[in-house]
C-alpha cells in the first residue's frame, strides 16, 4: 500500500467520525425530506447530473465529448454484452473479486458497543495480511507513539474501531479500485480512488442526521466497485478508446452501478448500504426513498464533479445542479462541494 495513504485518510476519519451521531429516527427524517423540499435558483455555473456522469466516465475511458444521440450498431452490441454479462441477477458472483474471510464479521463486530479489544484481536488475527496493515498503521507517523507498536492487542487500542474501520476498508476497497493492468487502467484507477474518497465524505456529510456514518461512509466508498470490470470488458470489446455517444456512456455507467450493487450483496455489507445501492442502480425508481439512497446519488455526483475539476476538465467554480428529483437544495448541494474543498488542503 502507498505509504502516504495511512496517514491522510486517518485525517479524514476522524474528521467523519469524531462525534457520534443519534440514531436514525421518524423526525430526524422529517426535517431531511424538509430541507430536501427547499428549492433555491440555480446557479450559472451549476452543471446537470447528466452531463458530471457523462464528463466523468469519459474521462475514465479517455475518449472525447459526443453529441451522438442514438447509440450506433456497434454500441448496441457492446451495451448488450455488458448487460448480458454483469447486469442480471443470474450474474456470477464468483467472479468478484474475494473479501478477505474476517471482514464481514469484522464490520458487525466494529459496530457492536459490546464487543471488546480481546474479541476484535481474535478475529483479525486470522489474516495474517490485515494484521501486518493494522500494525503499519499504528505505527505511522500519524501517531506519534513513543514506542513502536509490536502486538496486535496495543495497535488495536490505539486505533479504536474508526482507526480498525478505516485500515480494514483501505486494504480491502484500494485495490479492487486501482489496477496495473496498463497506463490506461492505472489512470482510471486513481481517479475511481479519488472519487471514491470523496463520495464517502460527502455521502456521510449530506446524509447527516438521518443515516448511520459510517454506513454512509461505506456506502459511498464502494458506489464505483464495478467500473474496473466493466472498463476491461468495453476495451476487450474494442470500443475503450472509441468516440461513444451520450445514450452509451450513460447505459455503461448504469452497469456499473448495478455491478457495484452486486458487489456489495456478495460482501455481505450492511443492508442499508445495500439498499441505497439499490435504488441508485433502479433505473425504474423515481427518487430514492430513504435518505442514505438520496445521500449516495447526489454524493456520488459531487464527488465525481470535483475530480473533473482537479483534472481541468470542469470550471473550478462549478457545482452540480440541484433539481426536486435529485432531493437537496442547490445551497445544501454548494455546501457539500466547499465542504470537501475546505479539507483538502489540510488532509492532503
Amino acid at each position: 500500500m502507498n505509504e502516504v495513504v495511512a496517514p491522510v485518510i486517518g485525517r479524514f476519519f476522524r474528521k467523519l467520525f469524531g462525534g457520534g451521531a443519534p440514531a436514525p429516527n421518524a423526525e430526524h427524517e422529517r426535517h431531511t425530506y424538509v430541507a430536501m423540499a427547499v428549492e433555491t435558483p440555480a446557479l450559472a455555473n451549476a452543471v446537470a447530473a447528466e452531463e458530471v456522469e457523462d464528463r466523468f466516465y469519459r474521462m475514465l475511458l479517455g475518449v472525447p465529448a459526443s453529441n451522438d444521440p442514438a447509440m450506433s450498431a456497434t454500441e448496441q452490441v457492446a451495451a448488450r454484452r455488458v448487460r448480458d454479462a454483469f447486469g442480471a441477477e443470474r450474474f456470477d458472483v464468483s467472479t468478484l473479486p474475494r473479501l478477505p474471510s474476517v471482514v464481514p464479521q469484522l464490520m458487525r463486530s466494529l459496530r457492536s458497543d459490546d464487543t471488546n479489544s480481546r474479541t476484535l484481536a481474535e478475529q483479525i488475527s486470522r489474516d495474517t495480511v490485515l494484521v501486518g496493515e493494522i500494525i503499519r498503521v499504528a505505527n505511522s507517523a500519524y501517531f506519534r507513539t513513543t514506542r513502536p507498536v509490536t502486538g496486535l492487542p496495543q495497535a488495536i487500542t490505539l486505533l479504536g474501531q474508526n482507526g480498525l474501520r478505516r485500515v480494514v476498508m483501505q486494504l480491502v476497497m484500494r485495490p479492487i479500485l486501482r489496477t496495473d493492468t496498463d497506463a490506461t487502467s492505472r489512470a482510471a484507477g486513481d481517479r475511481l480512488w479519488e472519487h471514491a474518497e470523496r463520495c464517502a465524505r460527502t455521502c456521510v456529510f449530506l446524509s447527516r442526521p438521518a443515516a448511520d456514518p459510517f454506513e454512509a461512509f461505506l456506502a459511498g466508498l464502494v458506489s464505483q466497485t464495478g467500473a474496473q470490470t466493466i472498463l476491461m470488458e468495453l476495451d476487450a470489446a474494442g470500443l475503450a478508446h472509441e468516440s461513444l455517444s451520450r445514450p452509451f456512456i450513460a447505459a455503461i455507467g448504469q452497469q456499473i452501478e448495478r455491478l457495484s450493487l452486486h458487489a456489495a450483496r456478495h460482501w455481505q455489507f450492511p443492508s442499508r448500504v445495500v439498499q441505497a445501492l439499490a435504488e441508485r442502480a433502479d433505473p425504474a425508481d423515481a427518487g430514492a426513498r430513504t435518505p442514505l439512497g438520496r445521500a449516495l446519488l447526489a454524493s456520488s455526483r459531487v464527488a465525481m464533479l470535483d475530480v473533473l475539476v482537479e483534472q481541468g476538465l470542469a470550471d473550478p467554480e462549478s457545482v452540480l445542479l440541484a433539481t426536486p428529483a435529485q432531493g437537496f437544495s442547490q445551497d445544501r448541494l454548494q455546501a457539500a462541494r466547499d465542504d470537501l474543498r475546505t479539507a483538502a488542503p489540510a488532509e492532503a
